[in-house]
C-alpha cells in the first residue's frame, strides 16, 4: 500500500505541467478606500549582531537545516469527496518546498482550512521563527480590540481665548499624541482656524508639550546631542531608535537641498523643505569647476533654533543634492513649523519657538482648545501599516494603544505588554510566539507557523476584527507590498496576505480562496543566501497558487495549470520614512512648500523615489496564447458577521 501510494504521488506530479494563464483574473472587488502606492526601501539589510555574517550557532543551525524535513500532510479518507485534489495540492507543495530553491532553507509551514481548521500540509510548523513585518498583524490586531476602528489620533493648539482685537495674550501649546500623519499642511489647517476665529497676534510663543495628550509623562527627546539619531530600519537593534515622542512633524524628516552656486568658487546654495527664518543654516559648501561632489549635513539645536551645518564641495555641472536628514528635536521642530504656520498665515508671533509643559490650571478649569486636528480612523491607517508595511505606523500605533489602556507616556514596552495579553486572549499560546515591538523590527521577534495561520483563522471567524483586519491586507496583484508580486497568476486578485522581508528572511502569510472555500497559510523562511530572496518570494508565492489551484479544482475539475512563478516583477516593501540623499542630474526648483501643494512636501518625495522603483521594465516578447481560465466566485469579507 505504501508503495502504490508513492506512485499515486509521482504520477501527480507528472500530471502538474506548466502553463498558467498569464492575464490577470477578474472578480475581486476591490475594498473600500483601499491605500494604494508605498514608500520603497532596501528589500534586505545588514544583520545586527553580526555586521551581516550569521553567528557560528546560527551557521550551524542553517546546515542543520539544510536538509529537507519531514512534512505533515495527512492523507484523506477514501471517502473524502475532496481526496483527489487535496493529494495535489500535497504534492505540488512538497514538491515545492522539498525539491526548489527552499530545500536548503529553514522553512516553517502550515495550511489550513479557514472554516473548520482541518490541517491540509504543514512542516516545521511548531518552530519558532522570526516573522519579520508579518509582526504587523500582532500590533495591528491589539489596536483594533482595543481602541477599535474609530479611534483617531489628536493635536491640539490650546491657549488662552484671544481678545476683541484678535490678541491671544501669552503662549499657546501644541500637543498631540503620537499622530505619525502629522504633516505641515496640517499645521497650516490649524493655523486657518486661528484665523476664522480671528486670531491676529500671538503675545507669546508657540510652545511645544513633550506629553502625550491626556498624560503628565514625558518622552525624552533628543536635545543637539553629539550622537546622530538612529533611524527605523529593519535591522535597527531594539532601544537605538530615535524617540518616539507623542508630536511629530513629517515624519520627523527634513529635505535641504545643496545646489552650486552662480560660478566656480562661490558658495553653494542651501535651502530647506519645509522653510523657516529660524533655522539657522551655516553653509561652508563651495561649488568646484571640475570637481566630484562630496557633501555633508549635520543638523543639531542650537539654543531655540534648529542649526543646518552644510560642508563640502559641489560640482558646477551638477544638478544638486536633496538630503533627507532626522531633526534631531523633534518639539521642537514641530512648535518652530507650528511658527512659521502662523506667520505665514498673517499671524504676529512675538517670541521664538520653544519646548514646556502647558502650565497646570486651576481646579475645574482647562486651557480652551483653539483648534484641533484629527487623524484618520484607526481602521484606515491599519491598511498603511499592512498594505504598505509601514514601520513608524505600526509601531506608534501599537504604543498608542499600550499608553490608552495602561495610561502615562506610549512606550514601546507598554505596547508589547498589551499585545500579550491580546493575542493571548485570542487563544495562541505564550510560547508560539515572543512579541518584541510592533513592526517586526530587528530580529527579536518569533512566532510559529502555527501560531501565525491560527491567528488568521481566529480573525476570519471573528466578526468583531476580522473585516477591518482582513481588508488592512495587501491583496496580491491589486495593492500594497504584494501589487506586483501575484501579477499572472491564479492566485492573483484572491490572496489577502502580509509579507515580511529582513536579511536572510522571508514571510508571506495570507488568506486565499474564494466564497466559504478558503484557506490560511503562513509560510516562514530562513537562511535565504546570497541574491536568492527573488527565487523564495516565487517560490513562495508558488505555494499560494498550489492552494488556489485546490479552490479552484472544486468547480473546474482537475487542470493542469502551473502553480510555480511565472515571470519576475519588481517586488517593494516599505521600511518607513527614512534618511537619505538623492543626486538630482538637472537643474530644478527647490521642493513646494505644503503652502504651494496640497502634497506633503516630505511625501512628495517618497512618493518619487517610489515612483522611480516601480517603473514598469520594457515590454517582453509577446507570449504564446494561452487558455483563457474563467474566474470564480470573488472572495469575500461577508457582511453582518456572517462567516
Amino acid at each position: 500500500m505504501k508503495r502504490a501510494r508513492t506512485l499515486v504521488v509521482a504520477a501527480t506530479l507528472l500530471v502538474v505541467a506548466p502553463s498558467i494563464a498569464s492575464g490577470t483574473l477578474k472578480g475581486f472587488p476591490n475594498p473600500p478606500a483601499m491605500v494604494r502606492g508605498e514608500q520603497s526601501s532596501p528589500a534586505s539589510h545588514a544583520s545586527i549582531a553580526s555586521g551581516g555574517r550569521s553567528s557560528s550557532k546560527d551557521s550551524a543551525s542553517d546546515r542543520h537545516h539544510q536538509r529537507p524535513s519531514a512534512d505533515n500532510a495527512p492523507e484523506p479518507p477514501a471517502g473524502d469527496r475532496d481526496r483527489d485534489r487535496i493529494v495535489r495540492m500535497q504534492a505540488a507543495l512538497r514538491e515545492i518546498i522539498q525539491n526548489g530553491i527552499l530545500r536548503r532553507m529553514r522553512v516553517g509551514v502550515r495550511v489550513i482550512e479557514a472554516k473548520t481548521g482541518r490541517l491540509f500540509y504543514s512542516a516545521r510548523d511548531a518552530t519558532l521563527m522570526d516573522p519579520a513585518s508579518n509582526q504587523k498583524v500582532l500590533a495591528t490586531t491589539t489596536a483594533l480590540m482595543r481602541l477599535g476602528a474609530d479611534w483617531r489620533f489628536r493635536t491640539e493648539l490650546t491657549g488662552l481665548k484671544p481678545t476683541p482685537d484678535g490678541t491671544i495674550v501669552g503662549d499657546v501649546y501644541l500637543r498631540g499624541n503620537g499622530d505619525p500623519t502629522f504633516r505641515s499642511g496640517d499645521l497650516d489647517a490649524l493655523a486657518n482656524a486661528l484665523v476664522r476665529r480671528g486670531v491676529r497676534t500671538i503675545a507669546g510663543a508657540v510652545v511645544a508639550d513633550p506629553r502625550r495628550i491626556g498624560a503628565d509623562e514625558a518622552i525624552a527627546d533628543a536635545e543637539g546631542s553629539d550622537e546622530e539619531p538612529v533611524d527605523a530600519t529593519e535591522d535597527t537593534p531594539p532601544g537605538k531608535l530615535s524617540p518616539r515622542v507623542p508630536l511629530v512633524v513629517n515624519h520627523g524628516l527634513m529635505l535641504i537641498r545643496v545646489r552650486p552656486g552662480a560660478e566656480p568658487g562661490a558658495h553653494a546654495e542651501v535651502s530647506t523643505t519645509p522653510a523657516d527664518p529660524s533655522f539657522v543654516i551655516h553653509n561652508g559648501a563651495v561649488t568646484k569647476a571640475k570637481s566630484r561632489s562630496r557633501v555633508t549635513v549635520r543638523l543639531s539645536v542650537n539654543g531655540s533654533r534648529i542649526q543646518i551645518d552644510v560642508a563640502g564641495r559641489v560640482a558646477a555641472q551638477h544638478g544638486g543634492i536633496v538630503f533627507r536628514r532626522r531633526v534631531p528635536h523633534q518639539a521642537l521642530y514641530a512648535a518652530s513649523l507650528m511658527r512659521a504656520s502662523l506667520q505665514s498665515a498673517g499671524i504676529t508671533v512675538r517670541d521664538d519657538a520653544r519646548v514646556a509643559p502647558t502650565p497646570p490650571q486651576k481646579a475645574g478649569h482647562v486651557l480652551p482648545l483653539l483648534a484641533l486636528h484629527e487623524s484618520a480612523p484607526l481602521g484606515i491607517l491599519l491598511r498603511k501599516i499592512n498594505k504598505d508595511s509601514d514601520n513608524d505606523y505600526a509601531e506608534r500605533v501599537l504604543e498608542a494603544a499600550g499608553a490608552e489602556v495602561y495610561g502615562g507616556a506610549p512606550t514601546g514596552d507598554k505596547g508589547v505588554r498589551l499585545l500579550r495579553e491580546v493575542i493571548g486572549e485570542l487563544g495562541l499560546p505564550p510560547g508560539s510566539y515572543v512579541p518584541k515591538n510592533g513592526s517586526g523590527l530587528g530580529h527579536a521577534n518569533r512566532i510559529t507557523a502555527d501560531a501565525m495561520s491560527t491567528l488568521l483563522r481566529t480573525l476570519y471567524l471573528d466578526p468583531r476584527v476580522g473585516p477591518e483586519i482582513l481588508q488592512s491586507l495587501s491583496v496580491g496583484g491589486v495593492d500594497g507590498t504584494t501589487r506586483n508580486r501575484f501579477k499572472g497568476t491564479i492566485a492573483a486578485e484572491r490572496v489577502r496576505a502580509k509579507t515580511g522581508t529582513l536579511h536572510g528572511k522571508s514571510c508571506l502569510s495570507g488568506l486565499v480562496g474564494d466564497g466559504s472555500d478558503v484557506l490560511a497559510f503562513s509560510i516562514l523562511v530562513e537562511g535565504i543566501r546570497g541574491r536568492r530572496l527573488a527565487e523564495v518570494r516565487g517560490a513562495q508565492v508558488g505555494c499560494v497558487n498550489a492552494m488556489m489551484r485546490y479552490v479552484f479544482e472544486a468547480s473546474e475539475g482537475p487542470r493542469p495549470i502551473e502553480v510555480t512563478r511565472a515571470g519576475s516583477a519588481v517586488d517593494l516593501e516599505t521600511g518607513g520614512a527614512s534618511e537619505g540623499e538623492e543626486e538630482v542630474t538637472t537643474p530644478a526648483l527647490p521642493l513646494g512648500t505644503a503652502a504651494q501643494s496640497h502634497e506633503d512636501p516630505i511625501d512628495a518625495y517618497l512618493r518619487k523615489q517610489r515612483d522611480n522603483a516601480a517603473a514598469p521594465a520594457a515590454p517582453a516578447a509577446p507570449a504564446a496564447p494561452v487558455p483563457v481560465v474563467p474566474p470564480p466566485p470573488a472572495f469575500r469579507i461577508p457582511p453582518h458577521g456572517i462567516w
